[in-house]
């Protein structure tokens, strides 16, 4: 992949984003991924803030996808892979500061474009990463209660829980794995174009379910979409050809402080890179 040389990325404060604390939420320095000698994301450097919504942009093949999977590092299953930099979850290195990846996903959620539910029954897959726990009937029903709530889907199931969850709408679907995601209580939940393979009142169902979520928990998600980022996100960041043109607050990306580049993206939904 050849690279466009940028400028060094622009970081627009956060002026509509407050911070609970001064760790933020993820801290990428110098970050980057090649596959097979193949790059794919160059020197990437910017912060996260704890709670609220990250949109990353940018157009196919930018490398936002490969950057979200970095986070819980769900890239390295794909064998031949080169890391460089340093990624920091909650103040703890993701490489060195978690005793094994499966603490980091616990911390780090994931909701994939297209829902992947498991041909069991609706509790049975909220409950799936909880699987080897011991836990008693009542703290059982108790997380299936709390995580389809706080998913939006308690009402619409909470009659046909024990009914197949492939009998589920497509939307119902994509509630339910971010219900499953929430029944480990993660920091961080990870959204690669949740929306994508939904319909769009399903859409505007996990747009609403997001902001909800954001208020206490950090939420970082990948969209083509600039209407949904200006309606969702509180911080944006703009990658183009592997590499980060800018981040910052929602309303300093959509105006005029932002660079020509990225105010042409998101006007125009087009990028020379």
């Amino acid at each position: 992949m050849t690279h466009t040389s940028y400028p060094t990325p622009r970081i627009l404060p956060h002026e509509n984003v407050v911070p609970l604390r001064a760790v933020p939420a993820v801290k990428i320095e110098n970050f980057g991924a090649c596959f097979a000698g193949n790059c794919v994301l160059t020197d990437i450097s910017f912060e996260i803030p704890e709670n609220g919504v990250t949109c990353i942009i940018g157009p196919s093949g930018a490398g936002k996808s490969t950057l979200l999977r970095a986070l819980n590092r769900i890239n390295e299953v794909n064998g031949d892979v080169t890391l460089s930099g340093s990624v920091s979850i909650l103040g703890r290195d993701i490489f060195d500061g978690y005793s094994d990846i499966t603490e980091l996903r616990k911390r780090v959620g994931m909701v994939f474009q297209t829902p992947c539910v498991f041909p069991r029954s609706i509790a049975e897959n909220v409950l799936f990463g909880r699987r080897g726990h011991k836990l008693s009937k009542l703290e059982k029903a108790q997380i299936v209660k709390r995580s389809l709530s706080a998913a939006s889907l308690w009402p619409e199931v909470k009659d046909r829980l024990d009914d197949s969850a492939l009998a589920l709408s497509l939307g119902q679907q994509q509630r339910l794995c971010i219900a499953r995601a929430l029944a480990m209580e993660p920091k961080i939940l990870l959204m690669d174009e949740p929306t994508a393979s939904v319909d769009p009142i399903s859409a505007r169902a996990i747009e609403d379910l997001v902001i909800e979520l954001s208020k206490t928990m950090t939420i970082i998600m990948v969209t083509h979409n600039i209407g949904q980022t200006k309606r969702i996100a509180d911080t944006v960041a703009f990658l183009c050809d592997g590499e980060l043109v800018e981040a910052g607050a929602n309303k300093d990306m959509f105006s005029r402080r932002s660079s020509d580049k990225t105010q042409t993206y998101l006007t125009e939904e087009f990028c020379d890179c």
